[in-house]
Parts: structure tokens; C-alpha cells; sequence
């Protein structure tokens, strides 16, 4: 039986005729809210504790930059560029990165629901200790990523380059890897319950971390396979 997945809820965005243009100062202020409001073709400096809610950013460059407790709901974001910016225990709720540039991008100890990731390159991320509820990455490029004791619940990777992964301690329920490249991915074996893989990762997976020879019923097994195996 296939796997079900929840639809994930989309950002509930207004129209962009009733949207304030960029917000005073292009300059963000701690612990300020900002609603109904377009950034586009703008660089914007971390602070604390900033929402944003109903949001729509267009190449937005955060770079090099720190939030703390950044709040984001029902936000689509657009060929944006937060490489090597990190977010600590940031809320971010129906929000879509669209093409976006996340090298080295630190989501840590933070809280991503309904959130979509499509074609953004995320090499070198880190989302450590943090929790995904109902979340797609779609076409994303992960390579040397880390998922350390983060929570995976009703995720799916979707066509994603996902080599040298890091995903230990982490913990899945209804996690979806199907049809994504894990070559390389570190992780424990025991620990594996509530991932959904295809029949070529699994493969992968038995052969990497429990030693297992796996082959098709008619291939032979030769000396070789044995070779350095105890």
C-alpha cells in the first residue's frame, strides 16, 4: 500500500496590489512585526525576534547574517540568497522557498510546518535539532548536509541530491526518500524506522551498514564478494 502523505497547506499570500513595497529604511528592527508586505531586489541584516506574515520576498539577500526566533507564516519566497545566514529556533509555517540559494544555510533548533523547498541549492545545510512536520524538498541539491537528531514527520525528498547526508540520531515517521540519490548517507541503521525507501536505496542501506550482499536471483556470487567482509 502506498504511503499518504497530508497536503501541505500553501502560504495564504494577498494580492500583491494590496501589498506595502519594502518596508522603512530597508532596515529590520528586533522584535518587530511586519505584515502584507513585498521585499524585492533587497539586502536585509539579521536581528531577534522579527515576524513576517504574509509575505512576499523576491531576491532577497540575507547573507552571512543571524536571526534569532525569526518567525515566518504564510510567506513565498523567491530566488533569495541566505548562504551562511543561520536561523535559531525560527518558526516557519506555510512558507515556500522557490529556486533559492541556501549554502550553508543553519536552520538549527528551529520548527519548519507546511514547508516547501523546491529546486534550491542547500549544499553544506544544516538543520540540526530541529522539527519538519509535513514538509517537501523537490529537486533540491543537499549534498553534505545535516540532519542531526532533527525530527522528520510526513517529509518527502523528492528527486533530491542527497550525498554524505548526514541524518544520525535523527527520527522519521512517514519520511519518504524514494527516487533521491543517498550515496554516502550517514545514519544508523537501527534507527531507520518510519523512512520509506525504494527498493535500490534499501539495497544500498543493507549493503552499507549490515554487511549484506545483494543480488538479483539469477547473479552469481563470487569469491569477491566476500573479500574484506567478516
Amino acid at each position: 500500500m502506498p504511503s499518504k502523505h497530508r497536503a501541505i497547506d500553501p502560504p495564504n499570500i494577498p494580492s500583491s496590489e494590496t501589498m506595502n513595497q519594502g518596508i522603512p529604511d530597508n532596515q529590520l528592527y528586533e522584535l518587530e512585526s511586519y505584515k502584507n508586505v513585498h521585499l524585492s531586489n533587497c539586502q536585509l541584516q539579521g536581528t531577534k525576534g522579527v515576524d513576517f506574515q504574509y509575505a512576499y520576498f523576491d531576491n532577497v539577500k540575507a547573507i552571512n547574517t543571524y536571526f534569532k526566533k525569526l518567525t515566518l507564516q504564510d510567506v513565498r519566497i523567491d530566488k533569495s540568497d541566505f548562504a551562511n545566514t543561520e536561523w535559531e529556533e525560527g518558526s516557519i509555517n506555510r512558507v515556500e522557498f522557490i529556486d533559492c540559494r541556501l549554502l550553508g544555510f543553519q536552520g538549527i533548533k528551529s520548527r519548519f510546518k507546511n514547508v516547501i523547498f523546491k529546486g534550491c541549492q542547500g549544499q553544506l545545510s544544516q538543520f540540526n535539532f530541529s522539527k519538519f512536520d509535513n514538509c517537501i524538498f523537490d529537486n533540491c541539491i543537499l549534498e553534505d548536509s545535516t540532519f542531526i537528531e532533527s525530527s522528520l514527520i510526513n517529509v518527502r525528498f523528492i528527486n533530491c541530491q542527497m550525498t554524505n547526508v548526514i541524518l544520525a540520531d535523527a527520527k522519521f515517521k512517514n519520511t519518504d526518500f524514494r527516487g533521491s540519490n543517498i550515496e554516502g548517507l550517514q545514519t544508523n541503521i537501527n534507527q531507520l524506522k518510519g523512512a520509506i525507501l525504494d527498493l535500490f536505496q534499501a539495497a544500498y542501506i543493507l549493503q552499507r551498514y549490515a554487511n549484506v550482499i545483494v543480488k538479483a536471483v539469477d547473479e552469481e556470487t563470487t569469491d569477491k564478494d566476500f573479500e574484506n567482509r567478516e
